[in-house]
């Protein structure tokens, strides 16, 4: 399980125990994390980068279907930046390959990395779609939020995201474990009344085929189990044209 920070209104030592529960001390683990998260963004992004290229090269094909099935029964549909970030990171992180696991697992099995690359590739592979909703935000640094998908209140260490998101927002985001810190992976999608409607919805129809609308870890669950349809419904593209052939 993913740690659970609320760090940071209040000052820890360096040599204090880190707060995520890890038993290193804070300037060893998170504090990094924390006190400059894009440097650590930055770090993790190279890696996906390589993940990338890595699939691009190996799996072509994978990707290519992976776009047509997210796609498929919107014609017209172009496709902008923010849905091929959404559609691509579907694809290398939650599209089971016909051999089994994902491209992003496969990268992190790999035996010609680094042991620091294969940590953060293994961490990227293991990040998971959450539900959050933005309790407060310390713009460049992080967000205090509430993980509607496990139930518990997080800080979640962010660069970029920290400076679009206001409170009472409600995100769909990857999180991805540390140390240092839990952080966000992947796009963000802000949802807005009506997609948030239709996301409850989805969830609860999944929650409902899998009975399981008295399991704790339930939500958890469906949001895996539901990521193709999650992907289609946060992006803007294909939400547009859904929503003219409903209309239609």
């Amino acid at each position: 399980m993913s740690p659970t920070f609320s760090v940071m209104s209040r000052p820890i030592s360096r040599n204090a125990a880190c707060p995520c529960g890890s038993g290193q001390k804070f300037k060893r683990c998170c504090q990094e994390a924390l006190d400059n998260p894009a440097s650590v963004a930055e770090a993790h992004n190279a890696v996906g980068s390589r993940i990338q290229e890595w699939a691009s090269e190996f799996y072509a094909q994978q990707i290519s279907s992976a776009f047509e099935e997210i796609t498929s029964g919107h014609k017209g549909v172009v496709l902008g930046d923010g849905d091929l970030q959404l559609i691509g990171t579907w694809a290398l992180s939650e599209r089971e390959l016909p051999e089994g696991g994902t491209i992003a697992q496969r990268y992190a099995q790999r035996d010609d990395i680094s042991a620091e690359e294969r940590d953060i590739a293994s961490r990227i592979a293991g990040a998971h779609l959450a539900l959050l909703r933005v309790d407060r935000v310390t713009p460049g640094r992080a967000i205090d939020a509430y993980d509607l998908t496990y139930g518990r209140q997080a800080t979640v260490s962010s660069h970029d995201v920290s400076h679009a998101a206001q409170s009472g927002d409600l995100i769909v985001a990857r999180l991805m474990d540390g140390p240092p810190a839990l952080t966000l992976w992947g796009p963000v999608a802000f949802l807005d009344r009506d997609s948030g409607q239709q996301l409850s919805q989805l969830l609860q129809s999944q929650l409902r085929a899998l009975e399981l609308e008295s399991d704790a870890a339930g939500l958890a669950i469906a949001m895996r189990t539901a990521a193709r349809e999650i992907t289609a419904l946060t992006s803007p593209a294909i939400r547009k044209t859904a929503s003219a052939l409903l209309a239609a």
